[in-house]
């Protein structure tokens, strides 16, 4: 650094005298928050359950939950680089990479989210923050890595000039040694989610930014030809695209350009099972985004409508990550001893190979006799292709014209997959109540990981948790609709036209399969839930009884709120219009009294007058003859 950084001993972040904090915050109250539970927490690591607790709201979510950390995980960053991590926020990330032991700078442009920063990586004597903008920044260091995460958006408030974007790109990667690379997280202009209906998350307008409506002192964001056009000008001409989902901020999963592109490959799974994932995202939708995505990728079009990019830039080719992986899945929302990664990587044609790897192995996996649930975590396992049970449900439900009674189906299909897996183990097993019981290991056999392949053989996947004790078959079934439910945005509309809760719902799903449960069966299935999450998650078991059995299922989207409106404005147009009739007919009626009254004016003025004129006739006729006589 410049010899005239300055170390605030109190802050223990570096800065130049006179610095001036970029115009960029969550607010005062927000970030002073932060700040409060950050100081006072007594485990700051990357995946703190501690921190995990205070995750509230969006602000606090961002900057405290574990996943922010995944966005980094596929890079294998070691004690061996030197990292410059640009626009370090409150230090999510800056944690993250001193974990990894790396030598990390870490520039923030705000001097209030620098001190943030720094107290979050206040233990680790290899982590350097400096409140500073990149543009105003000068160092003779070279890096191995420099981080642009979530920050390329907002270079316009980093400099002036007529490119910002460009402009930072440019000095990114003059700092990166001959074999650096620079990884680069940001929105995609042309996200899918934007399409249907999702705002802007910079300007919080719809389709703000895939009409282009930036202004040039905006954040603004990129489509996929631009950014690789900005890579180039910048020198950075070999890029490796990826998308994580939902998006960069919150991932859990990173699938790459080979994954998109590998006909063995299902990319769209973790596209579609992401979708529910994305806090940010408005419960009204103009489409159902799980839908849609496997249209998307089954026309090759997955990486340019991914909902975010997750970028490596460099000078040549040979410093790009290894192209044979094709996606990571992360488990990070959980106890650190429960957290995994998952990864699939092609070493031949139509051979994929699913590795794990658990992120805090020094944890330990709870076997104790108390624990409710065994945690498995194999090292490799073969990869099964074909078509997930969990999609059948979810096609059902998209539909309008779905009833219970066909969900119901959906529920005897389960069974009957479930009874020809334990036929597999041995086990001739007939499932007819809700009671039967199944091994411990069923409790994961939900229809997410369950591949049907050709001729419908179902292959179990992923099966990680064991209860131990058996479980019932209405618990499965109650998880699995749960889950199930979950992944959804909208609900086609019933054939009987009726809105259901949650749990009116389950409770006519469980009756139209001929598998009756009672309130007091989903209530025991709901506490027992309850428990397992709690040890899966560290979190209150309190905050698993709450499964909002009175919410409505959500039937509506931004087009049927549209046809609503318009049939609203039919109607009171048809109101309007008879309205309008109504009052021709008052006005005919008035015309026709108005001419009866004139009428009847008329001969009453001829009633009244003429014995008047007879009379005067009279007179007159009188005078005259008495005149006569007197003369």
């Amino acid at each position: 650094m410049q010899s005239d950084y300055h170390l605030d001993p109190v802050t223990g972040v570096w800065s130049q005298p006179g610095f001036q904090s970029i115009d960029y915050s969550d607010g005062e109250e927000t970030e002073q928050r932060l700040q409060h539970i950050i100081d006072t927490a007594s485990d700051i690591s990357s995946l703190s359950p501690e921190l995990r607790q205070h995750c509230a709201d969006w602000p606090t979510t961002y900057h405290l939950s574990g996943l922010r950390a995944n966005i980094l995980r596929p890079f294998e960053i070691t004690a061996e680089h030197d990292v410059l991590e640009i626009g370090a926020g409150c230090g999510a990330l800056s944690r993250y990479l001193g974990e990894c032991g790396a030598s990390v700078l870490a520039l923030e442009g705000s001097f209030r989210r620098a001190r943030i920063a720094r107290s979050r990586t206040r233990d680790l004597d290899n982590v350097t923050v400096v409140a500073e903008k990149l543009s105003a920044f000068e160092t003779s260091q070279q890096f191995d890595v420099v981080t642009l995460i979530g920050v390329l958006e907002y270079a316009a408030l980093d400099d002036d000039v007529d490119e910002p974007a460009k402009a930072m790109l440019r000095k990114a990667a003059s700092m990166l040694k001959p074999d650096g690379v620079v990884i680069l997280a940001i929105e995609n202009q042309l996200g899918l989610k934007y399409f249907a209906g999702a705002p802007e998350d910079h300007i919080g307008l719809p389709m703000y930014g895939v009409e282009g409506r930036y202004k040039k002192t905006q954040p603004r964001t990129y489509g996929r030809q631009d950014l690789a056009r900005l890579l180039s000008t910048a020198g950075l001409n070999a890029t490796w695209f990826m998308a994580p989902f939902p998006d960069y901020k919150l991932p859990v999963s990173i699938v790459t350009e080979a994954g998109f592109c590998s006909d063995g490959f299902d990319a769209g799974a973790f596209a579609r099972q992401s979708v529910r994932r994305d806090p940010q995202l408005p419960a009204l939708l103009g489409f159902a985004p799980e839908r849609v995505w496997p249209e998307i990728i089954r026309n090759k079009l997955g990486l340019d409508l991914a909902n975010s990019f997750l970028i490596v830039g460099a000078h040549v080719p040979s410093a790009l990550p290894s192209p044979q992986v094709l996606a990571w899945h992360y488990s990070a929302d959980r106890a650190p001893q429960y957290c995994r990664e998952a990864w699939f990587s092609s070493e031949a044609v139509n051979e994929v190979t699913v590795s794990y790897r658990r992120l805090c192995p020094e944890s330990g996996s709870d076997h104790t006799d108390s624990a409710l649930v065994r945690f498995d975590c194999p090292q490799n396992v073969r990869y099964t292709p074909g078509r997930l049970l969990s999609q059948e449900f979810i096609d059902l439900m998209g539909r309008d014209g779905w009833s219970t009674e066909s969900a119901g189906g959906f529920v005897r299909r389960y069974a009957a997959v479930l009874e020809t897996l334990c036929r597999e183990e041995g086990n001739t097993r007939v499932i007819t109540s809700i009671t039967d019981r199944l091994p411990g290991k069923y409790l994961d056999v939900i229809p997410q990981n369950i591949i049907l392949q050709d001729a419908d053989t179902p292959v179990i996947i992923d099966n990680e948790w064991r209860l131990t004790p058996d479980v019932e078959f209405g618990h499965c079934v109650l998880r699995a609709l749960l889950l199930l439910m979950a992944s959804i945005t909208r609900f086609g509309v019933p054939v009987n036209g009726r809105t259901y809760t949650r749990q009116a719902f389950v409770e006519a799903v469980f009756a139209d399969s001929g598998f009756a449960i009672t309130t007091s069966d989903i209530t025991r299935y709901i506490a027992l839930e309850a428990d397992i999450q709690a040890q899966i998650t560290g979190r209150l078991r309190d905050e698993f009884l709450d499964w909002l059995p009175d919410d409505f299922l959500m039937m509506r989207s931004t087009q049927s709120l549209v046809s609503e409106q318009l049939a609203e404005l039919n109607r009171l147009h048809t109101v309007g219009e008879a309205q309008r009739a109504e009052l021709n007919g008052f006005r005919e009626v008035i015309d026709s009294q108005r001419t009866e009254l004139q009428m009847i004016h008329k001969s009453r003025s001829w009633k009244v007058t003429a014995p008047l004129r007879q009379l005067f006739r009279v007179l007159r006729a009188g005078k005259s003859t008495s005149t006569e006589a007197q003369d």
